[in-house]
């Protein structure tokens, strides 16, 4: 069973399992005063509840030294077991606001995102996937329950610990409302999903929105920060966030142009060109991933007036 480990003076990290590929994800206990601020709250799971319960138990923390929960954003492996630790700790919870407005969308549309339909057809997913797609999620879909934050971040808010303050940074891209902690006299950043080191952060497409320039963008304003170690929500503490940040802002330029050259020899869906651009087999919740990151890419060419489309049948063919 896995065990709290001391990352940082004042800082536990402990890896809590996952069902899927990943296979875990860290949450992080920081001092405060009279007891921790927890961040992030792993997936809604027996074995990670129980990972968490005897980790806690074994370092004579009880549930009630929780006195707030931070949600750096609501995917399931982070948010899915806020609403059982709640109840068990009397935790204040915080999150941007603009995730818990996310969430109150997925709560409240049934636990399926009004627009997944549509996206699915636009992309010319055949039927037969789109049920595969949607059994895999309704598993998932149990971990979305609907949460009422005692404190709605907006950025630029601060959190005083132990530590001293961690500043809440918006990074909006990988999800709506997502956030880091930082904190300048440390030099520390809690980053989430924003910043993995062996991990490209999925960025997803959102009705009405240009996802993929607001996660560069976010990047941006990390890069001008004085980072010397990043915890991140997987893998272990790494540096080097400006190297790390200008490699993945090349990948989507990449990503961009390796769209630009499929649609140069001739029109397609988005689902033809996941088919083209990752060359080996997906599961069904991986495709759905894919789906949504190429969407995403084609948004921002299309904002860029470098691609357009027409519709076929209800699916749109992409040009250049």
């Amino acid at each position: 069973m896995a065990s709290f480990r001391e990352v940082y003076p004042g800082v536990l990290s402990l890896a809590l399992p996952l069902p899927f590929e990943l296979e875990s994800v860290n949450v992080f206990l920081v001092a405060l005063p009279d007891g921790f601020v927890l961040i992030d709250c792993g997936m809604e799971t027996e074995p990670a509840f129980e990972t968490l319960r005897a980790a806690m138990a074994e370092r004579g923390i009880a549930w009630r030294e929780i006195r707030q929960i931070v949600l750096t954003h609501m995917h399931p492996d982070h948010m899915g077991l806020a609403a059982r630790l709640l109840e068990l700790t009397g935790a204040q919870l915080a999150m941007h606001q603009a995730e818990a407005q996310h969430l109150k969308l997925v709560t409240d549309g049934n636990q399926r995102l009004p627009w997944l339909q549509e996206a699915y057809i636009q992309s010319g997913v055949p039927q037969s996937l789109e049920t595969q797609m949607e059994q895999h999620f309704s598993a998932i879909r149990e971990n979305f329950h609907p949460l009422r934050p005692g404190r709605l971040f907006a950025g630029g808010e601060r959190l005083e610990t132990v530590l001293g303050s961690f500043e809440i940074i918006w990074t909006s891209g990988h999800s709506p409302g997502h956030i880091c902690l930082y904190s300048r006299d440390r030099k520390l950043l809690f980053s989430g999903d924003q910043i993995l080191e062996n991990i490209t952060p999925n960025i997803a497409w959102h009705p009405g929105r240009d996802m993929l320039a607001e996660f560069l963008e976010s990047l941006k304003s990390l890069a001008a920060l004085d980072i010397d170690i990043i915890l991140p929500s997987h893998g272990e503490p790494f540096s080097g966030h400006r190297a790390w940040i200008a490699q993945t802002a090349g990948h989507h330029q990449e990503r961009c142009q390796e769209i630009l050259n499929l649609l140069g020899q001739s029109p397609r869906t988005a689902h033809q060109m996941v088919g083209e651009m990752w060359r080996r087999r997906l599961s069904p919740i991986n495709h759905h991933f894919a789906i949504f990151e190429v969407l995403a890419h084609l948004e921002h060419l299309k904002r860029q007036g470098k691609v357009r489309h027409s519709s076929e049948n209800g699916a749109l063919q992409w040009h250049v």
